[in-house]
């Protein structure tokens, strides 16, 4: 059950990141849409899943939705 969460958990991190690069590297806004879009699905799956807890969940999507969309601009 440990190696699943650390994978889970790490797997999240990536795709956070990649979200904010293609955000950061003026990437078309479908692609940053995109990559965003999966990271959230990720994030409410884990929380669903008992990964991670849900408030800690709805932390990370709104930071990440802050800082894309504060990227975007």
């Amino acid at each position: 059950r440990h190696t699943l969460r650390v994978s889970v958990k790490s797997e999240l991190k990536t795709l956070r990141k990649k979200a904010i690069v293609a955000a950061e590297t003026k990437q078309p806004a479908a692609e940053v849409a995109d990559a965003t879009k999966t990271a959230i699905k990720k994030f409410a799956k884990a929380a669903s899943n008992k990964v991670i807890h849900p408030k800690t969940a709805s932390r990370k999507i709104s930071r990440l939705m802050k800082a894309v969309n504060r990227l975007q601009k």
